[in-house]
């Protein structure tokens, strides 16, 4: 059954390949990054619940420490409110781990099928500086673009570029993929590259569009907290009417008990005799 996957992929390859001839291009290069864009096609679901998945968990990390802190002596509390802090903010843990289980066949079928690759024609199996995508890569460019594009799309996936852990998968991620590409068929790092690419556009949509969804959130938040400003203002007003009306009071009852004195009662007196 994988083997008949595997040669799945080589038919696929060949057909795109076809395209490729029939548009006057031809190109086996061409029809690997015109997979690759029906690949990210196919499986952008995924990918986009992918990356927000993993923006939301960053985003929470700092409340994650809190929480592991206050409740590591009680478990059943912990995962209690952690599961709660997921449910508020939409987050679902393991939503990165699909398109990873789903991209791992893709790309182990792509290798497989690469080698001894059954080339039409082995001149059109060159591509730009590469001499045959069947072949690693002899100047290792293909694999310095793999590290650079996946530097890239991390970087800007990043919401708390102070945090260690995401400091260090930040270098070292882009070194161990140079590593294990160098040694491949060029052909798989081209797609890994193109699929860095398209990853990269993908992940800026999202930064754009949560970036949207934040600023209309704040807007319609603003009106709700100038309304809710109003009692407050009024309570003010009210409070200094009244702490006014009792210095008015005050002064009344004052001036009425001197009034009340002995001389005012005996002019009062003499006025009535009168």
């Amino acid at each position: 059954m994988w083997q008949t996957f595997v040669q799945y992929f080589a038919s696929f390859i060949e057909f795109l390949y076809e395209i490729t001839v029939s548009a006057g291009v031809p190109n086996y290069g061409l029809a690997i990054i015109m997979m690759t864009i029906i690949i990210k096609v196919a499986l952008f679901p995924l990918t986009q619940k992918q990356m927000k998945s993993m923006k939301g968990l960053q985003i929470i990390q700092p409340r994650i420490k809190l929480l592991q802190e206050r409740y590591k002596d009680d478990p059943q509390t912990l995962q209690a409110k952690m599961g709660e802090l997921y449910k508020e903010h939409n987050v679902n843990p393991l939503g990165g781990c699909l398109p990873l289980l789903v991209q791992m066949p893709i790309f182990i079928a792509f290798y497989q099928s690469l080698f001894n690759f059954p080339f039409s024609v082995v001149e059109h199996a060159k591509f730009l500086w590469i001499p045959n995508i069947g072949n690693p890569d002899p100047y290792y460019i293909i694999a310095i673009l793999v590290a650079g594009t996946t530097y890239l799309q991390q970087r800007i996936a990043m919401v708390n570029p102070n945090d260690p852990t995401q400091k260090m998968l930040l270098y070292m991620m882009p070194f161990l993929m140079a590593w294990i590409t160098m040694r491949l068929p060029a052909g798989l790092p081209l797609y890994w590259t193109m699929f860095n690419i398209l990853g990269i556009l993908q992940q800026l949509y999202v930064n754009i569009t949560d970036k949207k969804a934040e600023e209309q959130e704040k807007k319609e938040k603003k009106p709700m907290d100038d309304v809710g400003a109003q009692p407050e203002a009024n309570e003010e007003k009210l409070s200094q009417k009244e702490d006014e009306e009792g210095k008015e009071e005050g002064e009344e009852e004052g001036g009425k008990e001197e009034n009340a004195g002995p001389k005012h009662t005996k002019r009062r007196k003499k006025r009535k005799k009168h």
